[in-house]
Parts: C-alpha cells; sequence; structure tokens
C-alpha cells in the first residue's frame, strides 16, 4: 500500500462506529476507533507473527523469553526472577516456559551462587542459534509489512509516536 493512497477505506471499526451513531446517538466513543484498531491489529499481527516463528519450532511465547534473554543475558546468565520481570509472566507461566524451552535445548538453569534459592538462566548455543535466526527473521518481516503500510518517513514516525504514547500512558497508570 502507498502511503501517499487514500485513507476512505472503511473497517469493522468504522461501521461499528456508524451503528453506535445510529443506535446510540448519545454515546460519544473517542477511544473505539484507537483502542478497537489497536486490539484488531495486534490479533493480525500477532497470528502473522506465529506463522513466522511456526518455521523456526517456536510459539512467540518460546520467542519472547528467547529474545529477552538474548537481550538481557547477552553475554551471561540472568536471575530467573530478573527474567519473569522483564516479561511479566508469574512464576507458574515462567516455569512452563521454561521447562518447555530447556527440554528443547535451548536453554540451561544453573544455581546462583549468589542466592542459595535463586536460579540463574543462559541460553545454550543452540538457542543462541536459533534466537538470532528468528529475530532477524521476524525483524525483517516486520520492518518490511511497516514499510508497505506505512512507507518510509513522517507517517510511520507519526504513528510509532502516538503508539508509543498511548502505551507509556497506559503503562504509567497501571503502576
Amino acid at each position: 500500500m502507498d502511503a501517499d493512497a487514500p485513507t476512505d477505506a472503511t473497517d469493522a471499526i468504522d461501521e461499528i462506529l456508524e451503528d453506535l451513531r445510529v443506535h446510540f446517538p448519545d454515546l460519544e466513543p473517542v477511544g473505539l476507533p484507537v483502542v478497537g484498531r489497536v486490539l484488531r491489529l495486534a490479533r493480525q499481527l500477532e497470528q502473522r507473527r506465529e506463522v513466522q516463528l511456526h518455521d523456526f519450532g517456536l510459539t512467540a511465547a518460546d520467542f519472547d523469553v528467547l529474545a529477552t534473554l538474548r537481550r538481557k543475558a547477552y553475554r551471561s546468565a540472568i536471575n530467573v526472577r530478573e527474567l519473569q520481570r522483564s516479561l511479566m509472566l508469574s512464576s507458574g507461566g515462567m516455569t512452563k516456559r521454561l521447562d518447555r524451552l530447556e527440554e528443547k535445548g535451548l536453554l540451561q538453569r544453573d544455581n546462583d551462587p549468589n542466592d542459595r534459592r535463586g536460579v540463574l538462566i543462559a541460553l545454550t548455543a543452540a538457542g543462541t542459534d536459533l534466537i538470532d535466526r528468528a529475530l532477524r527473521a521476524v525483524t525483517d518481516a516486520e520492518s518490511e509489512l511497516v514499510d508497505d503500510l506505512l512507507g518510509e518517513g513522517n507517517l510511520r514516525d507519526q504513528v510509532a509516536r502516538g503508539l508509543r504514547q498511548l502505551l507509556v500512558a497506559q503503562e504509567s497508570t497501571q503502576s
């Protein structure tokens, strides 16, 4: 899609807004155009990512753990609690993911020498190789998608800034 293409195409959210105007004329759904589209887009992008990751034998949840380990524990192991905080997961959810990835030989767990109850997590060589390839493939595909749909430059930058502002504001209200 050309960045200069007209934006008068309708979508499901437009239809919902029109129905609300007709049936609930006193309702002012100012958040729906943004939130509704972000939610729909997020579902579509997650499905797209899952398809890409399938070629690597990964789920989006696996990818998140491995990519976070690659970023946070680039040179050494990371404490499981720090990984859990980074991913905003419960300990049960984290344990399931780590078990699955350890069984695949993608990461290893070791006792933390500085904390008797602590566990350190590190990528194995196979895990590092896999996440490096998957990360490149996902990043390239998502960059191509955004460039194709928004083009390079001002529109893409405006969308990125607007989404960042919305996310930062939302997350600050949850803290």
